[in-house]
């Protein structure tokens, strides 16, 4: 069995670019995940503060990051990974299609999202974002509304603020702070 210099586990922007640092070092690599890249990115609507990319889709994106790992000879093996094993001087990678053997892992799985609330998806990219710094100029002179889940969000939601005409936060936390201008804390 070949065992790669690298194993690296997601197909998301952190993924490929690991993967293409890794044969910009003459490394032999494996990444596995799906060939989709990643949905949340794909979704965007627009992404204007990514460095040479200004005012791209994350459709365009998206092709992008796939384009340039392709171009580097960046393979995508799709398969599900059900566990890695330290074997010591090397990792097994269990998967659905077949086992694999890495001298490294680079877990890029990107973020976990719980139960999407009713016309999330659907409405991603189309007034749904995750990202307050990337999308708040999509905002401007609108209302928007953060689904906060810890006290980070509170610095997302002022930076917003700075751009929307309302904010509504909706803290699903301990709330003790102190939000102030046009946010509504509910």
């Amino acid at each position: 069995m070949e065992r790669y210099d690298i194993a690296v586990i997601g197909t998301g922007p952190a993924g490929l670019e690991a993967a293409i640092t890794a044969k910009v070092r003459n490394k032999s690599v494996l990444l596995i995940g799906g060939k989709g890249s990643s949905d949340k990115v794909a979704k965007a609507h627009t992404i204007q503060n990514y460095l040479g990319l200004p005012n791209v889709s994350g459709e365009d994106m998206a092709k992008a990051f796939l384009d340039h790992a392709t171009s580097m000879g960046v393979e995508i093996t799709e398969d599900k990974v059900n566990a890695v094993y330290s074997m010591g001087k090397y990792f097994a990678i269990q998967c659905h299609g077949g086992d694999y053997e890495a001298s490294s892992v680079i877990v890029a799985a990107g973020m976990t999202t719980m139960k999407p609330f009713p016309g999330e998806m659907e409405f991603l990219g189309r007034g749904v974002s995750y990202c307050a710094t990337c999308d708040a100029a999509l905002y401007k002179g609108k209302t928007a509304i953060i689904v906060a889940y810890g006290a980070e969000d509170e610095e997302e939601a002022e930076f917003l603020a700075e751009r929307a005409d309302k904010v509504y936060y909706l803290p699903q936390y301990e709330y003790s702070g102190s939000l102030g201008g046009n946010i509504e804390v509910t």
